[in-house]
């Protein structure tokens, strides 16, 4: 008899953990999840990513749970890719950076500007970097290191320090 009554309670648990099971795949059934873009095939350091490089992939995720890096394709789009990723596999943000526009060695224009005055000068970058960065710019005349910001023209500005 007390054999009988533990195979019901086996029997009913089962069938009660099957209709959960069936209920849960139906609502992530119903939910297609989100769209992010994966690498098509390996993007190594250094490589320009591009509409070709990109395929959407879904992915299941709960509704309440933050955006996932790589969501939007302008997020990837023309970035550059700081280590190896893999074809299928999420995209770190980490793992990708905006192509530099300056690069480290090179003279280009620095400027600083103020309501009183207007310095134009050449620096040298000691770091390459991509517009809006802050970067260390060495004043090949008198070897002074100084912060500037990259501008998108390729020059860079001095802020009063």
């Amino acid at each position: 008899m007390n054999v009988l009554r533990h195979v019901r309670k086996s029997s009913y648990l089962a069938v009660a953990l099957l209709a959960a099971g069936v209920t849960s795949g139906a609502v992530f059934a119903a939910d297609p999840g989100r769209t992010v873009f994966v690498p098509r095939a390996v993007i190594y350091p250094g490589d320009m990513i591009t509409d070709a490089t990109l395929i959407e992939r879904q992915l299941l995720v709960s509704p309440e749970n933050p955006p996932v890096f790589g969501e939007r394709e302008q997020d990837l789009l023309g970035k550059v890719a700081r280590r190896t990723l893999l074809p299928g596999e999420l995209i770190p943000e980490t793992g990708v950076r905006a192509e530099s526009i300056i690069k480290q060695g090179r003279t280009y224009k620095l400027t600083y500007r103020s309501p009183f005055v207007s310095i134009v000068g050449v620096g040298v970058p000691m770091e390459s970097g991509s517009a809006g960065e802050v970067v260390n710019v060495r004043n090949p005349e008198t070897g002074i290191i100084i912060k500037a910001r990259v501008e998108p023209d390729q020059t860079l500005a001095v802020d009063s320090q």
